[in-house]
This record gives C-alpha cells, structure tokens and sequence, in this order.
C-alpha cells in the first residue's frame, strides 16, 4: 500500500496504526493493533478526500466536531471464508471537557455471518491526541496532489 495519510501510536499493549493509501485501483484504511490488523476499502477517492478535508478543518478551538465514515468489505462463501467485515472512521473532538482531538476506528463482522444476533465490536483503534500538525501536512499534500471536486458532506 502506498500511504497518503499515516498517524501510528504506542500505549502499553503495543504499536497502534491507522494508515490510508491506495491498494491497487482502491483506497484503503489500515488499521492494526498489537494483535489485530486488517483493512477496509474506501468508497472512492472523493471520500479520502473528504477525510483529507476533514483533518484540515479539526478545529483549534473547543467546539463540538466529528466526521464519521463508514467501510465494509464483502466476504467470501461463509465456507470459504472471513465474514463481511464493517467498521466507522471518525475525526473529532473528544466532547468531554478538554475537546481533545481524536481519531477511532472500530469494526464489526456482519451479524449473517456470526451468531445470528447484532454484532458487536470486534476491533477497536482509537488515537487520542493524534499529531494533528503532522496529519494536517499530510491532508494538504495529498489534496494539493490528488486534485478533484471539493468534498461533498452528506
């Protein structure tokens, strides 16, 4: 994968990553823990863009922020394979008191495919206090490089 925005992290279990590039013909997120990676595609090069544009605008400022994306993968046969996989991205201020930044993923495996009930949380990456300035430079490069129509929000 050829990355385009890449923050990493440690806490005390281990490296954290969350990394987007392209994968071939796709965008992709990768994220991986001390024990758990893997990676979802994007919709499209509009919404690494629309991320891009979202780390340029995290506020400096306390106020209420987030940006939220939503990824899945279709799976192979439920004999020959992993399950659908869905997760969320998201950019925002912490609402707590402080509004720190933050950036969380967390994904799910497709309820068809487990125990038949709502699924619940499989993997989890969440970067408290990410370096801002340094996604913000990777955000402006990557918009300066990859031209298109500005991000559109829902």
């Amino acid at each position: 994968m050829d990355p385009i925005l890449d923050c990493h992290w440690r806490d005390q279990d281990g490296g954290w990553a969350l990394t987007v590039g392209r994968n071939g013909a796709e965008w992709e997120l990768f994220a991986a823990g001390p024990q758990w990676s893997e990676s979802l595609p994007f919709a499209g090069p509009d919404e690494v863009r629309r991320l891009a544009q979202a780390l340029l605008d995290l506020p400096a400022e306390p106020e209420p922020y987030e940006c939220a994306w939503q990824l899945s993968r279709r799976g192979q046969t439920a004999a020959g394979g992993r399950p659908d996989r869905h997760a969320s991205l998201t950019v925002g201020l912490d609402p707590g008191g402080d509004h720190r930044p933050y950036l969380a993923y967390r994904s799910f495996p497709d309820p068809g495919h487990a125990t038949g009930h709502a699924p619940g949380l499989d993997f989890e990456a969440i970067c408290e206090d990410p370096p801002v300035d340094h996604l913000r430079a990777q955000a402006h490069a990557f918009l300066t490089n990859c031209p298109g129509p500005p991000p559109r929000w829902p």
